[in-house]
């Protein structure tokens, strides 16, 4: 299997947690060589590459996995699968900031006996207008990605 970043997509994009699973249907393997270093779950038929934080960039890279079976029970290959995280401030566009208001915030008086009266607590449209927005800092986690081949 050969993988690498759509050249369509322009950037370079780094990926967390990266997994690759290829599965295998038929009789279960007996023996498993791969290339890098993978696990094998003979009991379900399952080949792993925990790659952990890879780069990917428009060349491509190779996984080589070689089953062995008993003879005249060959393993068929089945569905590959691909798992990873994205921590990126830009991985999802949304973001959050906060209002900054220029100098002194005014204290606003409430009425003890109207709790709930919000009249005067607005303050004036000159306030508002006279601050700017903050980026909150933030870490963002993109979880759950998933790509699937048969």
């Amino acid at each position: 299997m050969e993988y690498s970043l759509n050249p369509a997509f322009g950037q370079e994009i780094t990926l967390r947690n990266f997994i690759i699973l290829a599965f295998s249907t038929g009789p279960h393997p007996i023996g498993c060589q791969t290339k890098p270093t993978g696990t094998q779950y003979k009991e379900k038929s399952l080949v792993v590459w925990r790659l952990g934080e890879i780069t990917l960039t428009n060349e491509s890279k190779r996984l080589v996995c070689r089953l062995n079976g008993v003879t005249g029970a060959v393993p068929e290959p089945g569905h590959i699968e691909a798992r990873w995280e994205i921590h990126n401030s830009s991985a999802s566009g949304i973001g959050i900031s906060r209002f900054e208001p220029k100098g002194k915030a005014k204290e606003v008086e409430i009425d003890v006996d109207d709790p709930f009266a919000d009249a005067d607590a607005t303050p004036p449209k000159s306030d508002l207008e006279s601050g700017k927005w903050v980026e909150v800092e933030t870490s963002n986690k993109l979880v759950g990605g998933k790509y699937e081949v048969r």
